[in-house]
């Protein structure tokens, strides 16, 4: 295989390599022949071996060429990321800071008010009851028969809203943390 030969061949085994490498390739392996004196007639492949073998060795070369420079950028970049993202959160902090004790003041706030009005639902319903307990018991030491019914039914009727009232959060109280501890309790049947 003469030098024509030679480089035409190592040039369709290296298409698929980039152009300048490939380039870079040919243009090498031009001037090692001419600093061997290797003529235009003489059989190339005994000094430098086939073709197919160059071309093996080019692209195993450049294949770790490109993979070393693409890991080298990267880890470039990601390190360059990660100092970026620390100079951003350092300079955001005078105004992150604030904001999230905001968020968690107002998230603390809905959980007081929440249980606040929990706390005022029982104690309605419990002093319903109690009210429409006492009026029952002491409707009879009443003077007329008209203020005795009268007591008589706004006692019946508070007990009635007082049990209602409890009845009612005792069941929104169970639907809102029966699915809590149910979701806890199916998690940690999962687990085990």
């Amino acid at each position: 295989m003469n030098r024509a030969e030679f480089l035409n061949e190592l040039g369709k085994r290296l298409k698929y390599i980039p152009k300048e490498d490939r380039e870079d390739a040919i243009e090498y392996y031009t001037e090692l022949m001419s600093d061997m004196g290797l003529t235009d007639t003489e059989d190339v492949t005994v000094k430098l071996g086939s073709a197919r073998d160059v071309a093996k060795q080019i692209l195993d070369e450049c294949k770790e060429k490109h993979v070393n420079a693409y890991e080298e950028k990267k880890t470039v970049k990601g390190h360059a990321t990660v100092v970026w993202l620390s100079i951003l959160g350092v300079l955001s902090l005078p105004l992150s800071l604030p904001l999230a004790i905001t968020v968690l003041a107002i998230a603390f706030a809905l959980i007081v008010v929440i249980i606040s009005v929990f706390i005022a639902f029982a104690a309605t319903a419990a002093a319903l009851v109690i009210a429409g307990i006492a009026s029952l018991i002491f409707g009879w030491f009443a003077a007329g028969l008209a203020q005795k019914a009268v007591i008589l039914g706004m006692g019946l009727c508070s007990l009635a809203i007082g049990l209602l009232l409890g009845y009612g959060l005792v069941c929104l109280v169970r639907a809102v943390f029966g699915k809590v501890f149910s979701r806890g309790n199916k998690k940690t049947e999962e687990a085990e």
